[in-house]
């Protein structure tokens, strides 16, 4: 099953979905995200309405085009866009009135997207469109930018109402005791148009609530490799998210790391069962026995621990409480050595 973290919106993802099977997305590696570029066909415009589905497997919109980046299609064109059907083939979730920056590649005469592309909401892509602008005209691309937001914690189901962070400082810090610093506009975007070569750490500061650098981008520092200064173009998605986390590794009686799949279920069947309606349970595989999980909401959960290989039977963990927004770290999932 394809499963697309919201919190996850600063990582490199490719994705070869068919219409009619689930596909795989694939998350690259490296610290410089150029992927707002790619793409044969990139365009911004409005969902019109939806359109009668070709077969089961198929959603289908029409959007009225009102800028086009690259590719066949034309200002005031309307076209029909395909996407999946939703959950596990990786379709986009179109809304009709809103606005969207379009990545799209062309299957057959059909334009088709997914949730693995960098398709987004106008709120969700403020910072890409405007360089996207830039380079149609030939001006320089910034050499860092990005978009700072907020996450609300969602309860009782309700989605996520994303905030733009404005008026919001953010700094980069390189070798040599080199520092930059930037305000987010209205919008919650920033840039940085040169950088001398170098790796950054990029940091925040944090809105004003009981929130801290620990709750950016889920605990993960977050950093960038600049290349040549006006060449590198690179994106940021920076996000504060009052998330829980348990962070750890998973051992034997021996403390020998153990390969294989955590799993975190609530402790609770009747929230098992429902958060396997909403798409599953959250996991992280591992090679070394690390692992790092984020959840949205406190709550009580357990470790389901599954090796890697062999027949042996999968270990749960004690009961775990996780209060709003905390970190748990350097939890050591004991696994007896018997069960491998």
């Amino acid at each position: 099953m394809c499963k697309r973290l919201l919190l996850a919106a600063s990582l490199l993802i490719f994705c070869t979905p068919s219409l009619v099977s689930a596909c795989s997305c694939y998350v690259g590696g490296g610290k410089c995200d150029q992927s707002w570029n790619y793409g044969k066909v990139i365009f911004a415009g409005t969902v019109t309405r939806q359109l009668v589905s070709p077969d089961r497997f198929t959603k289908v919109f029409q959007l009225s085009i009102s800028e086009s980046f690259r590719g066949p299609t034309i200002a005031g064109q309307d076209i029909m866009i395909y996407t999946g059907n939703g959950g596990g083939d990786c379709g986009y979730r179109f809304e009709i009135g809103t606005s969207y920056l379009v990545y799209a590649h062309l299957a057959g005469d059909r334009l088709v997207t997914s949730i693995c592309s960098r398709t987004g909401s106008f709120a969700e892509t403020a910072h890409i469109i405007r360089q996207l602008r830039a380079s149609q005209k030939g001006e320089q691309v910034a050499d860092l930018f990005g978009l700072v937001r907020r996450f609300p914690t969602p309860f009782d189901g309700e989605p996520l109402k994303v905030e733009a962070l404005g008026a919001r400082r953010v700094h980069v810090r390189g070798s040599n005791n080199f520092e930059r610093s930037t305000t987010t506009d209205h919008d919650g975007v920033f840039s940085f148009p040169t950088l001398p070569a170098g790796t950054y750490s990029v940091e925040v500061d944090p809105p004003p609530s009981d929130m801290s650098n620990w709750h950016l981008n889920g605990g993960n520092p977050a950093t960038v490799e600049i290349g040549a200064t006006g060449v590198s173009g690179c994106s940021a998605s920076l996000y504060f998210a009052a998330v829980g986390m348990i962070k750890g590794k998973v051992v034997d009686d021996y403390g020998h790391s153990l390969a294989g799949e955590v799993i975190l279920e609530p402790a609770d069947e009747k929230d098992v069962e429902a958060a396997r309606r909403r798409g599953g349970l959250i996991s992280s595989k591992t090679d070394t026995g690390d692992f790092q999980l984020l959840l949205a909401t406190p709550g009580r959960y357990r470790l389901i621990y599954r090796p890697k290989a062999g027949a042996a039977p999968p270990v749960s963990s004690d009961i775990i409480k996780v209060n709003f927004g905390e970190g748990i770290a350097g939890f050591r999932f004991k696994v007896p050595s018997v069960r491998q």
